[in-house]
This record gives C-alpha cells, sequence and structure tokens, in this order.
C-alpha cells in the first residue's frame, strides 16, 4: 500500500486533519498513512464513510477526487468506482 512516485495527495476538505485523497483516487487515513480498502482492493469504494467528530457520514469517492482533483486533472487518472 505504498504511494507510488507519481501520486499526488491532498487533504480532503474538512477532513483536513484525519483524511488525504490521492490523484488516482485512493482514500488514506493519516494517523496510519495508510490506504482504505475494500477486500484487498485500494480503489474499490464507491462511496466511503469519513470520521470527524464522532459523526460519521457517506460520500461518493469520485465526488470528493473530483473536488480536489478535478479542476488539474483527467477523469481518466482517477482509477477507482465512479
Amino acid at each position: 500500500m505504498c504511494l507510488s512516485v507519481s501520486e499526488i495527495r491532498r487533504s480532503i476538505t474538512g477532513y483536513e486533519e484525519q483524511y488525504d485523497i490521492t490523484s488516482t483516487g485512493r482514500i488514506i487515513i493519516k494517523r496510519t498513512n495508510r490506504a482504505r480498502h475494500s477486500k484487498g482492493n485500494e480503489y474499490g469504494y464507491k462511496y466511503v464513510h469519513l470520521i470527524k467528530n464522532g459523526e460519521r457520514k457517506l460520500y461518493n469517492t469520485f465526488e470528493l477526487w473530483h473536488r480536489e482533483f478535478g479542476k488539474y486533472y483527467n477523469e481518466s487518472q482517477y482509477k477507482g468506482l465512479k
């Protein structure tokens, strides 16, 4: 679960202290520096729960990616489920 050299990480807006998202669509937990994964697939999430202040909220992973990277990257770089 290492980041590749070409992957860029950005904090997820509103969750800057807890989570990053990469330019390919992986969700990284900052506390452990590990990618969230589903059955071994780091890109297997269409939706992801993010937790802040004890509150759990469901997000579309592609929409999170698009919010952080959509202005700068082509959608073809996103490897997750849409």
